[in-house]
């Protein structure tokens, strides 16, 4: 059972007591104040019945003006909802900055103020009106350059003998300023004269692509006049609101302060009490709180540091048997166990660094794994591939020279043809079409067998040590070479790539005929499964290639993307495969990837691909911007 002297060494016995008399003094206080407010109650009235109206309606003036100066940044910004219901905004805030400034124009002081503020602000609503009309006009004109433009890929799928100048207006419709609209309209004019179509001379000509851009280039350029009009008079505007403002709460000062002098009286006598309660305060903290607390929470905050420093072996010290004391305990209790975490969390950091290094030494093992397998495939491609080809060449030279004496054979019965009957005669023409066609084939088919061999010969085989080289110059040549390559042998399909490269990226370590071969492989498989989407969607379907660059780390990410068909989840696992290929025949020796792939890995990098099918593919190829130590096979 606790005695008298436990409780009073309780700290919360001596804190009541002290809130007790706290309490008392704050009483005694509140009545005296009571006094002294309702005293000095009836000048603060009259102070506000005149200007406190005019400092909230100066205050109201204020967030109208400021509601004005938004409604104008939104149509500066170009927000479609502002440029619809400005205009009723506009009238409705200016009406109610009207009816606030009539509680401002009551005080004779402050008339002036409020009609300064006022014309300013009409002044802005002009601007804004200006600015409203321009953003319609300007959105309407964007409604016209889109129908043009829908008319333009409609011209492009119907049109087949005006390319030139279906370029020149697409190229019209994003022109960045007069100059640049001028050089396309005279190309486009040069071109009109050589003979276009004469739908494609009607998008250009009369309200067409250049009138329409160039109403689109003139409402910018008025948009961009209005805009620093606006941000002149806005600013002038909260330079007069700012004067209102501070001229209404000087009249506000200077009527409060009569009122402020009737609360000296009291505050003198709140001065006193206050003071008292300062030095029973400062006995009650020095006798029971300095020597009772403060100093044994000294001692606990000194250990706690040492713990947060990171010393926890030593124990806390005892301070006592009240709270503190309670507290002191609870804090040896977390100490212990914190040491304990402290050591769980040391075996497991140890335990995650051991996990990232395995995880990196499988990345090298699996990189050093494909290229072993790639260049052991490569050897064993290579013997393959130098028996090959002797026969192939010598199927091609015999076909070749089988054509050439069939066709003389040909020539020489053409001699005898008067001698034929008629059915002979067209025997002979059925015979010597199709034989031509066959040696034809085997002659085409050997010579593709021929490019599969020398591709094989190069599967596995290091192109030389890695150089600095400017790789925005060396992609943008290999992604054009790919397509004019896909274009010599196919004919039928060319498009032209878009690109976007980090000018930062510079030189970068890489074997220039290597890097360049893995692009264009990149690029023909691109160009291939568009060519394919294409065909099954010919008119819908508008095929694009991407090729970026970008710095990331210490790494530059090369992507290249088109939106051809994509890649099903079944092919997916199987594209880095050697003679793999989903061409159908002989278009395809299913090397280009693997090949990319190697390239990649033995520059440091990595070749990666993300597709969704149905809608695009991308090939990211990573490469480190220094010479990478790789391990050879």
């Amino acid at each position: 059972m606790r005695t008298v002297l436990d409780i009073w060494r309780r700290i919360g016995t001596r804190l009541y007591l002290a809130l007790f008399l706290a309490v008392a003094l704050t009483l005694v206080s509140g009545a005296v104040g009571v006094f002294y407010f309702e005293q000095s109650g009836d000048l603060n009235h009259q102070a506000q019945s005149e200007s406190v109206p005019a400092l909230e309606a100066s205050w109201a003036v204020a967030r109208e003006a400021e509601r004005l100066r938004s409604l104008g940044v939104e149509l500066v910004a170009g927000s479609p909802s502002a440029a619809q219901s400005s205009g009723d905004a506009v009238a409705a805030t200016l009406q109610r900055l009207e009816s606030s400034l009539v509680a401002v124009n009551a005080v004779p002081s402050l008339s002036e103020n409020a009609q300064v503020v006022s014309a300013a602000a009409y002044d802005v609503a002009d601007i804004i009106d200006n600015l409203e009309l321009a953003r319609n006009s300007l959105a309407a004109a964007n409604e016209d350059a889109a129908a043009l433009e829908q008319r333009l890929a409609t011209s492009a799928s119907t049109v087949g003998e005006s390319p030139a100048a279906l370029s020149v207006l697409r190229q019209a419709t994003q022109a960045e300023d007069e100059p640049a609209l001028q050089r396309f309209l005279d190309e486009f004019v040069n071109l009109n004269a050589l003979g276009i179509d004469r739908d494609v001379a009607e998008l250009g000509g009369g309200e067409g692509v250049f009138f329409v851009r160039g109403q689109q280039l003139a409402l910018d350029a008025r948009i961009g006049e209005l805009a620093s009009s606006f941000d002149a008079t806005g600013a002038d505007l909260d330079g007069k609101v700012s004067a209102l403002l501070d001229a209404s709460s000087a009249h506000s000062s200077e009527r409060l302060g009569l009122a402020v002098s009737s609360f000296d009286e009291g505050r003198t006598l709140l001065t006193a009490i206050s003071v008292i309660s300062m030095i029973i305060a400062t006995l009650a903290a020095w006798v029971w709180v300095g020597n009772g607390m403060v100093r044994r929470l000294s001692r606990m905050s000194e250990r706690m540091r040492g713990m947060a420093a990171g010393d926890l072996e030593t124990p806390v010290p005892g301070v006592g048997r009240d709270e503190i004391g309670e507290l002191a305990d609870a804090l040896e209790v977390f100490r212990a166990q914190a040491l304990e975490v402290q050591r769980l969390n040391l075996v497991e950091m140890l335990y995650q660094e051991l996990q990232e290094t395995n995880d990196e030494l499988k990345r090298t093992q699996a990189r050093l794994v494909a290229q072993q397998k790639l260049a052991a495939l490569g050897e064993l491609v290579s013997g393959v591939a130098h028996e090959i080809r002797n026969p192939l060449n010598f199927v091609n030279n015999f076909s070749e020279g089988s054509l050439e004496l069939y066709q003389e054979l040909s020539e020489m019965l053409q001699n005898y043809r008067d001698k034929m009957s008629d059915a002979d005669s067209a025997l002979l023409d059925e015979i010597s079409g199709e034989l031509t066609n066959s040696l034809n084939r085997v002659l085409a088919n050997g010579g593709r067998a021929m490019a599969i061999v020398e591709r094989m010969r190069e599967l596995g085989v290091v192109g030389g040590d890695p150089v600095p080289v400017d790789l925005n110059s060396l992609l943008r040549d290999s992604v054009q070479t790919g397509c004019s390559s896909f274009n010599a042998e196919w004919g039928d399909f060319f498009i032209t790539p878009i690109f976007d490269l980090d000018e930062s990226v510079g030189e970068v370590p890489l074997v220039e005929r290597d890097f360049g071969e893995a692009i264009v492989s990149l690029v023909s498989n691109a160009n291939y499964a568009m060519r394919l989407k294409r065909e099954s969607e010919p008119k819908t379907y508008e095929p694009a290639l991407t090729v970026s660059s970008r710095l990331v780390d210490n790494a530059v990410e090369v992507r290249v993307r088109d939106n051809g068909p994509g890649i099903a989840e079944d092919v997916l696992g199987h594209i880095f495969d050697p003679f793999f290929s989903t061409r159908d025949g002989a278009s395809g020796a299913g090397l280009g990837l693997p090949i990319a792939a190697d390239v990649a890995r033995r520059l440091g990098g990595d070749l990666q691909v993300d597709t969704v099918h149905g809608e695009y593919a991308e090939f990211i190829l990573t490469v480190p911007t220094a010479p990478a130590t790789v391990p050879q096979p």
